[in-house]
């Protein structure tokens, strides 16, 4: 089974979470998520998550701490390792590419989106979180 290694950015503003959907004809189509992508070979985290909300949003991001435990789940296609990762936004374009729908929530209404389930574990934990506590080094 092939081995996928990824990011996701759980980026919050005025203590709300950002959400994505997944484009309908992509893998794992019409599913919540949160932004990121695949780790490239040489890349830390937090650079390939800054390189991948650029290359997906136009936008670039302060990246923080990580929100749990890298989760990892076995799908058709290989087993992805997904580490997200709190983050804030420095500019706000939301070019989509590769999802159809992004939404700004409430950490209560987490569990009422249906997630990709590599990012289950991160989005329990968010749920339960204060993101208005969720502090930012002033030098990323």
């Amino acid at each position: 089974m092939k081995n996928i290694y990824v990011v996701g950015a759980a980026l919050i503003e005025d203590g709300k979470l950002l959400v994505t959907k997944r484009n309908s004809d992509r893998i794992l189509g019409d599913l919540w998520e949160f932004p990121g992508g695949k780790i490239e070979q040489g890349e830390l985290p937090q650079e390939s998550l800054k390189r991948e909300l650029k290359e997906e949003f136009n936008d670039e991001i302060i990246v923080g701490e990580k929100v749990t435990e890298t989760a990892s789940y076995e799908y058709e296609f290989g087993t992805v390792h997904l580490t997200v990762y709190y983050a804030k936004f420095l500019s706000k374009n939301f070019d989509l590419i590769a999802h159809s729908e992004v939404k700004w929530i409430d950490p209560a209404e987490v569990s009422k989106l249906t997630w990709a389930p590599a990012d289950i574990p991160a989005a329990k934990v968010i749920s339960k979180t204060n993101l208005n506590g969720v502090k930012f080094d002033a030098v990323d």
